[in-house]
């Protein structure tokens, strides 16, 4: 078990560090920038009166009662979100160190070098933990260091915890997926749907039905009550994690290598692809059709909101003055602020597809290809098509979701037309996204890391901004800084003309290069 530990460590050492870091580094930014922006009680208590909105419930989860402090202020902002990066990491570890290596037929190799199955999944169990523990004990220092007087040890511990409970139960349940399901693929497909329908349930519930949130694993986050009541109970369901494990351990023990408890193709007749983008499309459907039916229900979860926001707005003299004649204003603006995050998270799917490019070079299939006169500008053409076509429908069943969940409130004045010209004012990110990352895997395998640490600052400046109170000058990188922010504003032609240009210009660069440079 201990040569087979250090083995996977060894293969995930690298994406380990960044996920840590990346979480770590947004997690622990976050209580000095409060107390610099809100540094009284005062400050904190106007900013809670214009946040505790259905609006804001939906996105970041309820407001606990009491005092708007520090502490919780901060985890009323950031434990939820942050729960959905940190499953996400989990999930991908998990799925990496599982069932992709049984289908790559590595494990096979490393059962037949006298390591036990047990030797396998314990190190698979160990990995888990200790990149959990680590995480929480890096969150947990960070924390100690600011010495607020709101973030008392013991409130750290618990924000600590909840990390390190909530990534094991989504590491557990991404194991037994892996044993239910055929693929890899399926496994991460699943998983992730389960993430986002999670979110998205607890977000319509929150503001709807708060009893049936407590379905949700994001819900006791927010029952925990961190840094006032400290409701340590809801720990509890988190155990859920180490049952997961024991029933992945006892199907893991039992099944054929490269078999499943659930068997997805049984009496699949053989087809014929005919077509490398068909190929492309094969062996990114499941994550393609997965992102598109989260992104879908996020969509129509914040729209089964509006309602709510337009009768509190109605019952807030106040808000009702910021937001114009007919009170529709600020659900307007609501709705804009929405259409920006969900653009960046429709963003996400474009860019693990143009990953499945690479991954296919490590695995020398790109070679392989290439011995079938398919040219490299082919390959990663088709990759590029099948990644705008992903971004565009993303935003587009996003969009349509919201629209569709929204069409029972009245006043708000928008329509799907409304709706549709938004998604096109945004395609041209998808273009630049997808640019970006076709010139850095043209430049080498490895520089692909930075699109997503762009998309990481693009959601920090624009989700996390106005809260922050950060200049503009560091929007000015982001391309939403130049288009404008419809609906509540009208498309600016020229600045979708211009983003999507350069978005084509690296295409065309990443083509070239990615044509020249030695496979892996």
């Amino acid at each position: 078990m201990r040569h087979y530990f250090r083995l996977s460590m060894k293969d995930t050492r690298f994406r380990i560090f960044w996920w840590i870091f990346g979480i770590a580094s947004l997690t622990l930014m976050m209580p000095p920038a409060f107390h610099g922006l809100y540094p009284t009680q005062g400050d904190r208590d106007v900013l809670k009166a214009t946040m505790e909105n259905p609006a804001v419930i939906a996105m970041t989860g309820p407001i606990q009662e009491g005092d708007y402090t520090l502490g919780v202020m901060f985890s009323h902002e950031m434990a939820v979100f942050m729960a959905i990066v940190i499953g996400l990491f989990n999930i991908m570890i998990a799925n990496s160190l599982s069932r992709r290596k049984e289908d790559d037929g590595l494990l096979e190799v490393v059962l037949s070098k006298n390591i036990t199955r047990g030797g396998v999944f314990s190190a698979q169990v160990l990995l888990g933990l200790l990149m959990n523990a680590i995480l929480a004990l890096v969150l947990f220092a960070g924390l100690q260091s600011f010495g607020y007087e709101s973030m008392e040890t013991a409130d750290n511990f618990l924000y600590a915890a909840q990390t390190f409970g909530f990534g094991l139960f989504f590491y557990g349940l991404t194991l037994l997926i892996a044993q239910l399901l055929p693929s890899a693929d399926w496994a991460f497909g699943i998983m992730l749907a389960v993430l986002l329908l999670g979110y998205a349930y607890r977000a319509a519930t929150d503001v709807a039905a708060p009893d049936l949130s407590v379905i949700s694993p994001y819900n006791w986050i927010s029952r925990l009550s961190l840094y006032s009541e400290n409701e340590v109970v809801w720990l509890v369901p988190f155990f859920l994690g180490p049952v997961f494990l024991i029933a992945a351990w006892l199907l893991f023990r039992n099944r054929d290598l490269g078999d499943s408890v659930i068997r997805l193709q049984v009496n699949r007749r053989i087809r014929n692809i005919g077509s490398h983008l068909r190929l492309a499309f094969t062996l990114s459907r499941t994550l393609i059709i997965s992102w598109l039916a989260g992104l879908l229900l996020l969509g129509a979860s914040y729209g089964s909101v509006l309602g709510d926001l337009e009768s509190f707005i109605g019952d807030n003299e106040m808000l009702r003055q910021m937001a114009g004649e007919g009170g529709s204003g600020l659900t307007v603006q609501f709705v804009g602020t929405l259409m920006v995050i969900v653009t960046i998270i429709g963003l996400v799917p474009p860019l693990m597809v143009m990953g499945k490019l690479l991954k296919e070079e490590r695995r020398s299939h790109l070679e392989i290809l290439g011995t079938l006169n398919i040219s490299r500008l082919r390959m990663m053409g088709d990759y590029m098509i099948l990644a705008l076509a992903t971004g565009a429908l993303s935003l587009f069943l996003a969009n349509a979701g919201m629209y569709a969940a929204s069409l029972g409130v009245e006043g708000i004045g928008l329509t799907f037309r409304d709706y549709t010209v938004s998604t096109l004012n945004y395609i041209p990110a998808v273009m630049l996204f997808t640019g970006l990352s076709a010139f850095l895997i043209g430049l080498h395998h490895r520089l692909h890391v930075i699109v997503w640490l762009y998309l990481f600052y693009n959601f920090l400046v624009c989700y996390l901004g106005q809260l922050l109170g950060l200049d503009d000058i560091y929007r000015i990188l982001t391309p939403f800084y130049y288009l404008n922010e419809t609906p509540n504003e009208a498309v600016n032609l020229t600045a979708c003309l211009a983003v999507g240009g350069v978005g084509l210009l690296l295409m065309a660069l990443g083509h070239l290069l990615f044509r020249k440079r030695d496979l892996s």
